[in-house]
């Protein structure tokens, strides 16, 4: 989670950067994505949630605590798919796109993954190109827009990416917060007790 707090008397908003990690949270996703897509770009129900938000990762942007932004990621074999990106209209002079983009992009990085990939719409063309994606393909259309697809390269530490030799204590951690200790490694103080008891002692 990234949180970036406001400094002495200014006026700035203070923006909180997460992963989706509770229902009300998945809810504020989806709000976001039925304001924008269903609301302003006249998108179809059924395409906008397609089947795939139960695969994915969500993460959502706050201002001041408001649920101002939210953008899907779905992981594939050597690369990770942002898609669904969306800012609710009030907050879109806010300059909250390239840094929403930026902190998805660490993300799927830390996890190991070497490539982001999206769809962006025409008009959205020349930003993604400023922000280190290329162009792959050829341009495509789908729910009345227009698409290319973009691939930016992520430099990922093999020294610190997950793997299977990765302390199992880390993998246990929120997915946004790897480096920070998390719930399990505190219970690891009360040992290996096994207070459960055995099937045998239940049917007893």
């Amino acid at each position: 989670m990234t949180v970036q707090t406001t400094t002495g008397a200014t006026n700035r908003p203070v923006i909180t950067i997460k992963l989706a990690s509770t229902s009300d949270e998945l809810m504020q996703c989806y709000m976001l994505r039925a304001a924008v897509f269903i609301g302003e770009q006249a998108c179809p129900y059924w395409e906008e949630y397609d089947g795939n938000d139960y695969s994915a990762s969500h993460l959502m942007l706050y201002v001041d605590g408001e649920p101002a932004a939210s953008m899907r990621v779905r992981w594939f074999a050597g690369f990770a798919k942002l898609e669904r990106a969306v800012i609710l209209k009030r907050y879109r002079s806010y300059g909250l796109f390239i840094p929403f983009v930026e902190w998805a992009k660490e993300f799927c990085r830390k996890k190991g993954y070497p490539k982001a990939y999206l769809h962006g719409q025409k008009r959205l063309w020349e930003i993604f190109e400023r922000d280190g994606f290329y162009r792959v393909g050829e341009t495509f259309h789908f729910s009345d827009h227009e698409y290319g697809a973009f691939v930016c390269d992520l430099e990922v530490d093999e020294k610190t990416q997950p793997t299977v030799l990765t302390d199992p204590m880390v993998l246990n951690r929120p997915e946004d917060r790897l480096e920070q200790q998390g719930i399990l490694e505190d219970s690891m103080s009360r040992g290996a007790s096994c207070p459960h008891a055995e099937w045998t002692e239940r049917r007893a």
